[in-house]
């Protein structure tokens, strides 16, 4: 009788275990990307015959090559675009800003956008998300008015539903003094009962080195930690590390409720330099016009992170046991072998 009821609770213990395995192998930490507006065209170009608006082309076709309203070429093609975007999780379209005054909350070029992103993520694509960006002088007017708050939210529901988001993501470059960050936190927790209402996610974009009031970070389901665009060597693994470290224990911050971030550009290397803030270069630009090694991560003045630092940021996510990365951004990758994107994915499905 206690050899049946050691095999029970060894059965027990070994079926808890292999569901905890097999969860785990079903949750690799996620991989987003930002998708700013003005990349659209560039990505998504218009079918060969220049008779059919990339917009207006379903990015996959259905079994007999048609949808609700085109006939996809029998030359077409699949973008670079389309290519890039099936290694990612989440897409954070880039951005709604806060319109001027008698402008519609979504321009009718981002609506194009959105609708073709829609039937991408409703083919094979991954979530998409709307972020929403711009500085304090951009929010500040907005929330100290009540009508303008009540129709701004309204309008955001309104985007949700009709895009099928799966969520809302705040980026705002940065609430300053202790007013600003009054102001922010109340938007925050304005987003939250929002994406709730919904069954959405929230997710903000932040830094180490300008912080948020305390309470700010509880709100959002993850965090993109800004791990870029530090003084000097811009954005090294050791740095990262860093800022990682320092938020989790200076705001009790989960590690997998933070996201790293990962730049796909270069800044001028001499952070002392007046250009520092104003120069940057993709990383596709970069190695095209540079010879450069997997290891280097510096060329003409630029720093940047090249294929080993990617891979190095991985396995500190894997040590620290991060949700994820984001990267800013999509169309700055190179598709060759040297590709940042390859890394990244690679290292969530090994």
């Amino acid at each position: 009788m206690k050899s049946m009821t050691k095999l029970f609770y060894t059965f027990i213990i070994l079926s808890h275990f292999m569901m905890i395995q097999h969860v785990y192998a079903q949750s690799p930490r996620n991989l987003g990307t930002y998708l700013p507006s003005y990349r659209m065209k560039q990505l998504f170009p218009q079918d060969i015959s220049g008779r059919t608006a990339w917009y207006k082309m379903h990015p996959y076709g259905s079994e007999n090559g048609t949808n609700d309203t085109e006939v996809l070429p029998i030359d077409y093609s699949f973008s670079r675009g389309e290519l890039i975007l099936k290694h990612f999780d989440e897409v954070y379209f880039f951005s709604l800003r806060i319109p001027e005054k008698g402008e519609p909350l979504l321009s009718l070029e981002n609506r194009d956008h959105l609708t073709y992103l829609q039937r991408l993520v409703n083919s094979k694509g991954p979530a998409m998300n709307l972020c929403i960006s711009g500085s304090s002088s951009d929010f500040i007017p907005l929330l100290r008015d009540d009508l303008k708050r009540s129709e701004f939210l309204e309008g955001l529901e309104e985007i949700m539903d009709s895009f099928g988001l799966s969520g809302l993501d705040l980026d705002w470059e940065f609430p300053g003094n202790d007013q600003e960050k009054e102001f922010y936190s109340s938007l925050l927790g304005d987003l939250r009962s929002l994406c709730d209402s919904k069954g959405k996610k929230l997710t903000i974009a932040a830094s180490r080195f300008h912080p948020l009031p305390a309470e700010a970070y509880s709100l959002p389901d993850k965090i993109h930690l800004m791990t870029y665009d530090f003084f000097g060597r811009h954005s090294t693994a050791e740095s990262t590390r860093e800022a990682l470290e320092y938020m989790m224990a200076r705001y009790e911050i989960p590690p997998e409720k933070l996201i790293m971030g990962i730049p796909f550009y270069g800044r001028i290397f001499d952070g002392y330099s007046p250009d520092y803030w104003k120069k940057a270069q993709s990383y596709r630009e970069i190695i095209r016009q540079n010879p450069v090694l997997p290891h280097e991560d510096e060329a003409e003045g630029y720093y940047f992170n090249g294929p080993e630092t990617v891979q190095k940021k991985t396995e500190i996510a894997e040590e620290l046991s991060l949700g994820g990365f984001f990267v800013w951004e999509i169309g700055q990758d190179s598709l060759g072998k040297q590709s940042l994107t390859r890394i990244l994915w690679e290292s969530q499905n090994s």
